[in-house]
């Protein structure tokens, strides 16, 4: 129910703060998979529909659902490639859409040692990335950071490097 609950907002945050349309302007239809198999702790954007694992609880996670949805956003509106810098700014304007829709929604854990958090409202897992300290979670701030990766996994980085944009 939370999940679907956060996918509405997410919509409404779109068309009334936007007036964007849906996911692709075009009033798209929000499609969800929840629980998805046994113990499965991501989330993910298809490319068609959002996947929450039932792992952690990511349906919980207010920031979590609109984050998803928002790489369907991106995937209609600029099509940045998700490998390296393009992918961690790709990234980046999930954890911001979706932190966006936590800390203006009402629901969720907002307090101020919560503020810029992504994911704390997860079950077991907690916040993911911080969007204030990005290295308090490994993530580097800057693209001088030791923590910059530069190397092929995670698309090159594309999780971990948008701590460079977040903050």
């Amino acid at each position: 129910n939370s999940a679907h609950l956060f996918a509405l907002g997410t919509y409404n945050l779109y068309l009334n703060q936007f007036g964007r349309n849906g996911i692709d302007n075009n009033n798209l239809p929000i499609l969800s998979t929840v629980q998805y198999q046994n113990g499965y702790q991501n989330a993910f954007w298809t490319g068609a529909q959002m996947i929450l694992g039932d792992g952690y609880g990511f349906a919980n996670a207010d920031d979590i659902v609109a984050h998803e949805l928002t790489h369907g956003v991106t995937q209609y509106e600029s099509n940045l490639f998700y490998f390296y810098q393009s992918g961690a700014i790709n990234e980046s304007l999930s954890d911001v859409f979706g932190e966006y829709y936590d800390q203006n929604n009402g629901l969720g854990t907002d307090n101020t040692t919560t503020k810029w958090l992504l994911g704390e409202d997860t079950l077991g897992l907690g916040a993911v990335r911080s969007m204030s300290n990005p290295p308090a979670y490994s993530d580097p701030d800057k693209m001088t950071s030791t923590l910059y990766v530069k190397t092929p996994g995670d698309g090159g980085g594309v999780h971990s490097n948008s701590g460079v944009n977040n903050k």
